[in-house]
Formats: C-alpha cells, sequence, structure tokens
C-alpha cells in the first residue's frame, strides 16, 4: 500500500496542470450547446446506456460501406460518460462535464504515478508534462468527448504506465489494461497500439514471473491475473456483439482492414512525412506559446517531410544509443516505450485511406512528448557523470514554476472558449423552440405531442449534422421521433421507423433546399433562420461565385451541382487547387440558412 504523503505531490502538480480543464467545464455550464452529427450519436448512445437497447459497440466510422458501415471497437467511452451525463440532468453540458473530469484524472493520475516512482521530483516533471499536453491539445479538444479526442491523455497515461512497468511497478499493468483498452475501444487506430503496449507490459511481467519462479519466489502473478481478469471484462461487450450479430462489427473491421478498398492507404512514405511532422520541436514550441491547438495544427501538416523533425529523430536514435551504453535501465525502458508506440504509430498511419484527416494522428504528439522527457534526461546525462547527481541538480521550484506557467497559458483560452460546431449548433438551439411548439400545437400534419415523427434532412452545408441534431432534440423533449432505414447505425437501429409507423414528418433543409421543399405539396413550413449578418451574406455569395468560376477554368463542372447541395462534399475533392479549398472551408464557415418543414407521414418513405 503506498504512503499517502508520497503521492501528494503528483496530487497538488496534477491539480495545477488540469485546472484550467476544470475552470473551462464550470464556462461551459453557462454557454448553451446543441450537438451535432458526432456528438448526437454519442448522446442518443448515452441515452440508452443501462436500458434494453444498452450500446455494445463504439461510434460508426469511416469503416465499410453506407449504410452498413462498421463501428470504432468498443463502447467503454459511453460507459464512463454516462454517469456525468445523468448527473447533469441529462443535459449536453454532461457530455463535456465527463470529458473533463476523465482528462482531469488522466493528468492528476500521471503526475502520482510519477510520484510514485521518483518521489518530488517525479510529481513536478510528469505535471510539466501533462501540463504541455493540455495546452498543445487545447481546452477545445479536451473538453469535447468527440471519439478522436476523448482518449488523448488516457493514452498519455498508459504510455507512462507501460514504462514504469518495465522498471518494476507491477500493479501499473492495470493502468495499461484498462486505459488501452478504452483508448482502443473509442477509436480504431489507436487498437494496434494498444496491442503492442500490453503486449510489452504481459511479456515483461511473464518474464519476470518465469525469471523468479527460477529462484522460488512467486513472481508478479497477482498483477497478471487482475489485467488479464479486467481485461476480459472490458471486451466483454463487443465480443458478445460479435458472437451474437450474423455479421459482428469485429467481423466488419477486419474486413475494412484486411482487404482492398476504393481509397489506397498513403504508405510508409507519406506517412514518415507526417511522423517528420509532429517532430518538428522548433515549430512546436512557437505553436505552443502562440496558438491554443499546437498538437492539432501539427497534426494538419502531412504534405512535406520537416527537416527539423528528421534532425530530432536522428537525435533521439543518437540517445537510445547513448543510454543502452550507459546502460540506464530506467532510461532505456522509457526509450523502449517511446519507440514502440511510434513505430507501430507509423505503420498504423500508413495504412489510412484517402484523405489523411488530422485527428488520426493526434495521438503522436503524446508519444513525443515522451521522447522529449527522454532527451531532456540524456542531456542531464550528459551533463554529469551520475544520473543521481545531475537529478539532484534540478531545481523543483524552476519546473513547479514552468508548471504554473503553462497552466496559465492554458488558461487564457478560456477567454475565447466556445461550444463545438457553435455555427451549426447555434441554428438548431434557436429554432427548436418553435418546432417543439408548432408540433405540439398540431400544425399541419403534425398529430401533436404524442404522434410518432419520421425525422428527415436535406442540408447544403455538412449533410446530417444539423438533421442528426433536430432528432436529438426533439428526442430530448420528449417527443417520439425516429429515422429511416438508412440512418440505422447512426440513429441506432430501434430509432428506425419504417413505412406506416409515423404519424407525421419533420423535415429540416438547408441553402438550396429549403425553395424546393417550400414548393412540396402539403409541406407546412414552421421556421427559417440565418444568422448571417448581411456582409456575411455577402461574402458567401462572393465566394460561391468566385468557386464557380474556378471550377468553370478547370473544366469541373461536375462539382457544380454540389455547390448549392453539398459544399462539404465538395471541398474534399481531393483535385481541387488549394485556392479554391480554401474558399469553399470559409464557406462552410459561414454556413447557409435553415428551415424546418412539416409533412404528411410516406411523404420520404
Amino acid at each position: 500500500m503506498e504512503r499517502p504523503h508520497r503521492l501528494r505531490p503528483g496530487l497538488l502538480t496534477g491539480g495545477i496542470a488540469s485546472l484550467p480543464l476544470l475552470i473551462t467545464a464550470v464556462v461551459l455550464l453557462w454557454r448553451p450547446w446543441v450537438p451535432v452529427l458526432d456528438m448526437v450519436m454519442t448522446e442518443l448512445r448515452l441515452r440508452d446506456v443501462a436500458g434494453r437497447h444498452t450500446p455494445l459497440v463504439g461510434l460508426p466510422g469511416r469503416i465499410g460501406t453506407f449504410p452498413d458501415q462498421g463501428s470504432h471497437p468498443g463502447p467503454a467511452s459511453f460507459y464512463l460518460l454516462a454517469p456525468f451525463y445523468w448527473l447533469s440532468g441529462s443535459r449536453a453540458w454532461g457530455m463535456q462535464l465527463g470529458s473533463v473530469v476523465i482528462n482531469t484524472a488522466a493528468v492528476v493520475g500521471v503526475a502520482m504515478m510519477g510520484a510514485r516512482r521518483f518521489g518530488h521530483v517525479g510529481a513536478v516533471m510528469t505535471a510539466l508534462l501533462m501540463a504541455v499536453a493540455v495546452r498543445g491539445y487545447g481546452l477545445d479538444v479536451l473538453t469535447h468527448p468527440w471519439n478522436p479526442y476523448f482518449p488523448l491523455l488516457i493514452w498519455a497515461a498508459v504510455l507512462i504506465a507501460t514504462w514504469l512497468v518495465l522498471i518494476g511497478e507491477e500493479w501499473l499493468l492495470l493502468v495499461v489494461v484498462v486505459g488501452g483498452s478504452i483508448a482502443a475501444q473509442t477509436h480504431v487506430p489507436y487498437l494496434s497500439l494498444a496491442i503492442a503496449l500490453n503486449v510489452l507490459g504481459f511479456g515483461a511481467l511473464l518474464w519476470q514471473l518465469v525469471t523468479e519462479r527460477r529462484y522460488g519466489e512467486a513472481g508478479p502473478v497477482r498483477p497478471l491475473q487482475w489485467a488479464f481478469g479486467i481485461g476480459v471484462a472490458l471486451w466483454t461487450p463487443p465480443l458478445y456483439e460479435q458472437l451474437t450479430r450474423d455479421d459482428g462489427n469485429v467481423s466488419k473491421l477486419v474486413r475494412h482492414f484486411a482487404t482492398d478498398q476504393p481509397d489506397e492507404a498513403i504508405g510508409l512514405g507519406s506517412a514518415f512525412r507526417l511522423v517528420s511532422q509532429h517532430f518538428d520541436l522548433v515549430s512546436i514550441a512557437v505553436d505552443l506559446v502562440g496558438r491554443d491547438d499546437a498538437f492539432v495544427h501539427r497534426a494538419d501538416q502531412s504534405g512535406s517531410t520537416s527537416a527539423v523533425g528528421v534532425i530530432v529523430l536522428a537525435t533521439w536514435l543518437v540517445a537510445i544509443g547513448y543510454a543502452v551504453h550507459r546502460r540506464e535501465r530506467e532510461l532505456v525502458a522509457l526509450h523502449a516505450v517511446a519507440a514502440l508506440s511510434i513505430v507501430v504509430g507509423w505503420f498504423s498511419i500508413s495504412r489510412i485511406f484517402g484523405k489523411v484527416w488530422f485527428y488520426l494522428s493526434l495521438w503522436m504528439s503524446t508519444s513525443v512528448l515522451l521522447v522529449c522527457v527522454a532527451l531532456a534526461w540524456t542531456g542531464w546525462l550528459l551533463l554529469s557523470p551520475r544520473s543521481e547527481v545531475a537529478l539532484a541538480r534540478i531545481r523543483l521550484r524552476v519546473l513547479g514554476f514552468a508548471v504554473l506557467a503553462v497552466s496559465f497559458l492554458s488558461g487564457l483560452a478560456i477567454i475565447d472558449h466556445e461550444v463545438p460546431e457553435v455555427g451549426l449548433s447555434e441554428d438548431v438551439r434557436v429554432v427548436m423552440p418553435d418546432v417543439a411548439e408548432a408540433l405540439t400545437s398540431g400544425i399541419g400534419s403534425a398529430p401533436g405531442r404524442d404522434g410518432r415523427y419520421l425525422v428527415v434532412w436535406e442540408e447544403s452545408v455538412i449533410p446530417g449534422s444539423q438533421g442528426f441534431a433536430l432528432l436529438n432534440e426533439l428526442e430530448r423533449r420528449g417527443f417520439d421521433v425516429g429515422v429511416d432505414e438508412r440512418w440505422r447505425v447512426p440513429a441506432t437501429p430501434h430509432r428506425v421507423l419504417g413505412p406506416g409507423e409515423a404519424d407525421a414528418e419533420v423535415h429540416l433543409a438547408t441553402g438550396a433546399w429549403i425553395d424546393e421543399w417550400r414548393a412540396r405539396p402539403g409541406f407546412v413550413e414552421i421556421v427559417e433562420y440565418d444568422d448571417r449578418s448581411a456582409a456575411e451574406r455577402a461574402r458567401f455569395a462572393t465566394l460561391e461565385r468566385r468557386v464557380i468560376d474556378r471550377l468553370e477554368q478547370l473544366g469541373r463542372d461536375d462539382l457544380r451541382p454540389f455547390i448549392d447541395r453539398n459544399l462539404f462534399a465538395a471541398s474534399l475533392d481531393p483535385d481541387l487547387p488549394q485556392d479554391v479549398i480554401d474558399d469553399l472551408s470559409e464557406m462552410l464557415l459561414l454556413g447557409e440558412p435553415v428551415a424546418v418543414f412539416v409533412a404528411p407521414a410516406g411523404t420520404s418513405l
């Protein structure tokens, strides 16, 4: 049993490093948020936890083919967030609260692990590492429970725990198993990484067990037993889903990654270019001062090789050789964990199909932070003949001040902090009172609050984002709503309404779709809303004309319909020049008007 006073420095320093997160959670309580798209899918599943439809797999992903796409491996994030969601009174803010509390636990946990092994120095050093992680990922990311963001700081705890397992902290294998399982279930890019670190952790303890048994000692039997048992329990839901479905999610994942895809994988060369960008410590240092999302920005730089990144990688390889030569066991173990995560991550990135979205490699920045710690440690060894002497020279006050300074810098971002997808969210929030009142009063074909409504959408900006939000907000207000069969995976199968099951339909339309919906027989308009100023509408029109002209110059008339009907799809065309993509991106941010209609049942099915 660890003495509480030994862990106290970790609790204190970790608390300081996570303070910006906690303050932000309080601030967000007074900033209304209507979730859209993926966050709607998350909230729908949180409502299902502990009921007949408790989720057994994760969020739908770019896995397989719509409408039968696969999902991320498991439901662990839903189970973790659910208590905070219930505590909040089933408000959307509960998801943000849960994300903040779990990330705070990860920050404090890492600092306490550092204190457990290395005392005050370990507490302050690991707290500084986590404070930099909070600053680098930013409050927008770490308070947003989107599945690519949710495991980021949990993953840092997994890396640190794996390292400490290798140097004798046997019970921390439980952290490796639990944290690795949460990360892998929540976002599939972590799956190969989690497997690799679990193999390393279990392998180290099994080797220790065999070695100690030779000398008549018991060895780390209990940590291994507990870790294995907890791992089996955590993976029971997705395995149960696989065994009880005709085409389970595990089968879909294997089929997706083991067979050819319409888009080619980017390959090891392109993956190395992205890895080198993550190792560009000069650019990262500048961004950490000037940006609130330094690591996000770095993950979006996939076009070229960073010379600085290559130099840092080469320096790190030299540092590994030096640590091995010096036989510094603890440092070698740190290098080993960092190297394993980066090499496996490199191969994982090489298997990305199609567009290299920034969120697919965000976790790499955590591994780079581990490398930075290893490089700093190596530097101390070079300055002193013995590591003990070098560590004794570290001025804790200076390091403690660094934790405070980095946390203060993170905290400044609270001033301008907004809810996720604020433009899309605000549109739906504003129209919801009118929609709820109209349906309750029985406008048009609406049968009132006791009716069953099919929710349908056609969106010109990001298809499905505000439509799913409308579905979610109606369900939040107690309306009996559902979707058609196409959306059975993202909206969950039990929310599907077949032909003849709905009493009326609620349609959301945006942009050019609005006039088409107005002209349809039987459609009654409930509300239209456009939050853009006159200047913003004029700017949108200017950008639209410019994009259309450029498409004509490029001979891309095939994309012309998408400008009116699906801006997001147009912006994803890989052959468009950067100036057109930039204009489309600005149009996406400006948005378009939204309108909601009620229509007779059977209009869509």
